[in-house]
């Protein structure tokens, strides 16, 4: 995991001296972001983290719907920009190599999105990241998973496009998941309600057909204290193998 992060933070930092690197429009993802926040029920003041914020649009957006954010990134340039851009409305951001940092106290909400620490081929297999990160969640918190995905034929180089099945056995130790494909313009039409199992298989079927991306979303509720229960019952886990080698690119 050292070598990606590396290779992670020399990437990023050399695309986040351009303005908005991956042109996000708050018009689109304001609707996304704020349906996500009704769906997963988190409350008006609920501490959040937000895991590789970049440039801090994301934990911008989730700061307009009521939340305190702390956003961390390991790219210097991306948190640079970050607070330049959005640190007067009292979000705060911490360069941090989430591998790495320890947090003084534990968080209601951890939001990662399109984190590069989960481009690899063994995602399916290797929880490693998302046990760290669920050290963070307090015990009945939310842990909201989004990653930019396709389902045609056509791939991006150095982007892996996981499925929901990828999603769904990453995530197959915690009963209390729900998972999703959105295409941002559904959570626009129909706000939280996008967040149905019909609306998933329609847009993975013009995923399939027309190589339309979306989000793969997984809102996992109280993950941390099922994990807590889990490790009582267990003799003792296992330690997942590394991770596999990730080549960023601009796809979120």
């Amino acid at each position: 995991m050292r070598i990606q992060t590396m290779h992670d933070k020399l990437y990023y930092d050399d695309r986040y001296v351009q303005p908005n690197y991956f042109r996000y429009r708050e018009w689109l993802y304001r609707p996304y972001v704020s349906s996500l926040i009704s769906f997963s029920g988190l409350k008006a003041g609920s501490v959040v983290l937000d895991v590789g914020c970049g440039q801090g649009f994301f934990s911008y957006l989730l700061s307009k719907c009521g939340t305190r954010v702390h956003g961390v990134d390991i790219s210097e340039t991306g948190i640079m920009a970050a607070q330049n851009l959005y640190g007067r409305y009292g979000i705060t951001f911490e360069v941090a190599d989430i591998g790495a940092t320890e947090f003084a106290s534990k968080f209601d909400v951890i939001f990662v999105r399109s984190c590069s620490l989960y481009n690899t081929e063994s995602f399916v297999s290797d929880d490693e990241i998302t046990r760290r990160l669920l050290r963070y969640l307090k015990d009945d918190g939310i842990f909201i998973f989004a990653y930019n995905s396709a389902f045609s034929s056509k791939t991006s180089p150095g982007w892996r496009y996981h499925s929901l099945h990828d999603v769904a056995e990453h995530f197959r130790k915690y009963s209390n998941k729900s998972i999703f494909f959105c295409n941002k313009i559904d959570t626009w039409l129909f706000r939280r309600y996008a967040f149905s199992s019909f609306v998933t298989r329609l847009n993975a079927l013009l995923s399939k057909l027309f190589g339309i991306r979306g989000e793969l979303i997984c809102v996992l509720r109280g993950p941390r204290e099922a994990q807590l229960q889990n490790g009582q019952k267990a003799s003792g886990g296992t330690n997942a193998g590394p991770s596999g080698e990730a080549k960023p690119v601009p796809s979120r």
